[in-house]
């Protein structure tokens, strides 16, 4: 009976000190500026306030399935890095600026190699897709280029060294099974360059069709003429809303001796980032400098770009509907302070934001 008494106070005692956040077997935890020690009182609300993050955003980074959290508990404050990496060489770029896509790889392990971003690829190559095969010729520097106003869309344009003089254009015919990725490869050009060259709006081609290598005699003078400006009535036509309600702290343009290539708009944390248009999910994930960011893909060659948000609600290959909710305004990547970091993007070329919205 002495013996069951001991055993109850014995459970009490330990109980108390429990509750009281005390452990039996205390564990020492080094303070960290990744991580928030969890103390008496401390909610994942206060913890967020304290640090600038909502509370889904210290769940997802803390795995955290529920609001419940421990007296003692780490609970980080700063996103992990994904398990999954790419352990690549990284190289210098060569001096032809560009590199031959090998048989199996993408361009996120290409940005790796050449320690790039996958916007800036995007941008160098006038990329509207993330889709690369084998053979294609992918930039990994800025080429000077221009554009120019077509009735139905609007097309850049490459200003290339100009080539040797011939008496007559050279051209290939097309065989059968052969493609525009092949046909260019054979050639030693680019798929966008063979399609400059023969005024192509798509990838398709036939049999017998005759495909110019280089541009006819007398068209070099529209690689190199001033770009025309194009008038914001026509940008807006595209139909585009803006991404968030808030302050533009700062414009497209130069900044600090450097091109910005969209608009930051300012806004709390958590304040609701939305689609501009209609659209499909191409990227979703971490980037150097933007944090977490979003890339979507519309119609007409057009592509928008939404970074530095805290948490993303999309993945690769989602539809979205204009107006649609995607990601919260955050601080993720290299920011002093929450906004979005919005880009409109035609053919792969950074345009102002502004010139597209009402």
């Amino acid at each position: 009976m002495i013996h069951s008494k001991s055993l109850i106070k014995f459970v009490l005692i330990f109980c108390l000190l429990g509750l009281s956040g005390f452990s039996p077997s205390p564990k020492y935890i080094t303070k960290s500026e990744k991580y928030h020690i969890v103390k008496k009182g401390d909610t994942l609300y206060s913890i967020g306030k304290e640090y600038g993050l909502s509370v889904e955003a210290l769940k997802r980074i803390n795995n955290l399935t529920s609001d419940k959290i421990l007296v003692g508990q780490k609970i980080y404050i700063v996103e992990k890095k994904s398990s999954q990496q790419y352990y690549v060489t990284q190289r210098e770029i060569p001096e032809c600026g560009y590199y031959l896509v090998q048989k199996g790889e993408t361009l996120y392990r290409i940005s790796k190699m050449y320690n790039l971003s996958l916007v800036e690829l995007m941008e160098f190559n006038q990329l509207t897709s993330y889709t690369i095969k084998a053979g294609e010729k992918i930039w990994l520097k800025s080429v000077p280029i221009k554009t120019v106003i077509s009735k139905t869309i609007i097309k850049p344009e490459i200003i290339e060294k100009k080539p040797k003089p011939t008496e007559k254009p050279k051209y290939h015919t097309v065989k059968k099974g052969e493609n525009l990725y092949r046909i260019a490869l054979k050639y030693n050009l680019s798929i966008y360059e063979l399609k400059q060259y023969n005024n192509l709006s798509s990838n398709k081609i036939f049999v017998g069709q005759k495909l110019l290598l280089e541009p006819q005699k007398g068209s070099l003078e529209k690689y190199t003429k001033t770009r025309p400006k194009i008038p914001s009535e026509y940008l807006k036509r595209y139909g585009l809303i803006w991404p968030c309600n808030g302050k533009i702290t700062s414009p497209f343009g130069m900044r600090d001796g450097k091109p910005h290539k969209g608009l930051d708009i300012s806004a709390p944390v958590g304040t609701p980032i939305k689609s501009v248009l209609d659209g499909e999910v191409a990227y979703t994930g971490w980037q150097r400098g933007y944090g977490n960011v979003i890339i979507m893909k519309h119609d007409h060659s057009l592509m928008t770009v939404y970074a530095h948000n805290d948490e993303n609600f999309v993945e690769k290959g989602d539809k979205v509907k204009k107006g649609e909710k995607i990601a919260t305004i955050g601080l993720t990547g290299n920011t002093t302070g929450p906004h979005v970091h919005f880009e409109v993007r035609l053919d792969g070329r950074a345009m102002d934001p502004e010139k597209f919205l009402p």
